[in-house]
Formats: structure tokens, sequence, C-alpha cells
């Protein structure tokens, strides 16, 4: 008994780290980490972006792709416009908690 016991803790032991390792694969590889992730939670990702940042997004990844001759996004470009979105997110929502701590008088400043 005392064997199986020994023998579960160490499964249960190299699980960890299986799981620990995939985990920070993951992190390391972005693409990897977002393909890994349960539909829903992929639909998520886009549920508070405006329509003028997807439309930023779009225009700023397929400029830079037009601007290297190539003729479709890969794959590993739309995670690309996926942080370059989140970061207009977030400029647009410091713009708009700046304008409702400041008033439209921001606006001019």
């Amino acid at each position: 008994m005392a064997e199986l016991r020994n023998e579960a803790t160490e499964l249960g032991r190299e699980l960890a780290f299986v799981d620990t390792e995939k985990t920070a694969t993951a992190r390391r590889d972005l693409l990897a980490y977002i393909r890994s992730m349960p539909q829903e939670q992929l639909g998520e990702l886009t549920n508070d972006v405006t329509p003028d940042v997807l439309d930023g997004m779009k225009k700023l990844v397929y400029s830079i792709m037009r601007g290297m001759g190539a003729a479709a996004v890969e794959p590993a470009l739309h995670v690309w416009q996926l942080v370059i979105g989140y970061n207009l997110r977030e400029l647009e929502v410091c713009d708009q908690l700046q304008q409702q701590l400041l008033g439209p008088a921001a606006d001019t400043a």
C-alpha cells in the first residue's frame, strides 16, 4: 500500500511539473496561449473594444503588411493586431476617464 502511495505521489509531482511547463510555454508564446484559451474566453477578448479601435487595429496591421509587400495577413499577425487593439483601447479608456474627470475643457488643453 505504501508503494502505491509513493507512486501516486510521484505521478502527482510529475503531472504538476508538466502542467507548470505547459503554462510557462503558453505564456512565452502568446499565439499558443491564445489558441489554448476556451472559445468563450476568446469572445470576451474583444467584447469591450469599440468599432473605432477595431478599425484602427485592422488599418494599422494591413498598412504594415502592405508596406512589407505581403498579400495576406498571417495568423500570428492577428495576435499582434489584438495586442495593438488592447493598447489602443487602453488609450481610449484613459481619454474617456480624463474627459469625465476634467470635463470637456480637457479636449482643448
